[in-house]
């Protein structure tokens, strides 16, 4: 459901208000099915967040290899906030770091 199109907004702002229509297609839910899942917390905030961050970290290493890392410096959405590019790379760098100790 991730588009690289959307990179700078959270997933549930996609889901919720910018692609309404592809998340439809891709479960079979409705923005009313997703939001009462989310009301029921369904959804590990934390976990999501997390998850996200991963998936763009991944994704961003295949973004450099092909030279079409048009988002560089922008905002970062995970599941429901926001990074600043400032945040975001400072994270990167802590995680690499704790990967080396």
């Amino acid at each position: 459901m991730y588009l690289s199109d959307y990179r700078e907004y959270s997933l549930k702002d996609v889901i919720q208000q910018l692609q309404p229509a592809l998340f439809k297609k891709v479960t079979g839910l409705t923005v009313k099915d997703f939001n009462l899942l989310v009301s029921l917390n369904v959804f590990n905030e934390a976990l999501m967040n997390d998850a996200v961050y991963k998936f763009k970290r991944y994704e961003d290493g295949s973004l450099v290899n092909t030279g079409i890392n048009r988002h560089e410096g922008e905002k970062v959405g995970l599941y429901n906030t926001v990074l600043t590019a400032e945040d975001y790379e400072l994270l990167a760098k802590q995680q690499q770091e704790s990967m080396r100790n």
